[in-house]
């Protein structure tokens, strides 16, 4: 089996978009609850004006919602994985800029307890991963693979996309420690 059998695949698509729909489901509902704590982050980025700040972040999260709504209600389509492709993207950019500019003191605004995770070179590694699977949804999706799913394939899909959603949060969980001990040290 060649690699592009293997990704024309409708279960790996399956599992890609399910996983990734999660994974922003899981950022957008904490950001949903605290919005004032995310508007903040997002305006401790510094890359609008603060009177666009409080709009761009209510687009942005209107996005993420978007998003991860396509993923999970039309998965083998092309743009739902390009809708995450493009949010998550503009997140990774927005970090790695601020890297750029040493403001590594800027909490992340991912949502939940990773929101007081500071920015650094392992979340634009984490959220490099997740674009690689939005990336891989995207290819597979645009094979236009004829096979229907079967049962089995979608308790593939689903376990497959359930590791990727821990390996996901295994990855937060680890950037969120490591920031809390660097400040303490």
């Amino acid at each position: 089996m060649t690699a592009a059998m293997l990704i024309a695949d409708p279960v790996v698509n399956a599992a890609c978009s399910a996983a990734a729909a999660l994974v922003l489901l899981l950022s957008v509902l904490p950001k949903l609850r605290e919005f004032g704590r995310f508007h903040a982050a997002f305006d401790a980025y510094g890359l609008l004006p603060s009177a666009w700040s409080r709009v761009a972040s209510m687009a942005f999260v209107a996005a993420e919602a978007g998003a991860a709504l396509l993923l999970a209600v039309r998965p083998s389509h092309a743009l739902s994985a390009g809708a995450g492709l493009a949010v998550v993207g503009l997140a990774t950019a927005a970090v790695t800029i601020n890297l750029a500019r040493g403001r590594r003191e800027i909490r992340c605004g991912c949502g939940s307890d990773a929101d007081s995770m500071p920015l650094s070179g392992g979340l634009v590694l984490r959220n490099t991963a997740l674009l690689a699977v939005l990336a891989t949804a995207a290819a597979s999706s645009a094979t236009g693979a004829e096979r229907a799913l079967a049962p089995l394939d979608f308790a593939a899909a689903g376990f497959c996309a359930l590791a990727l959603l821990l390996m996901w949060l295994a990855a937060t969980q680890l950037l969120a420690n490591a920031g809390r001990a660097r400040a303490r040290a």
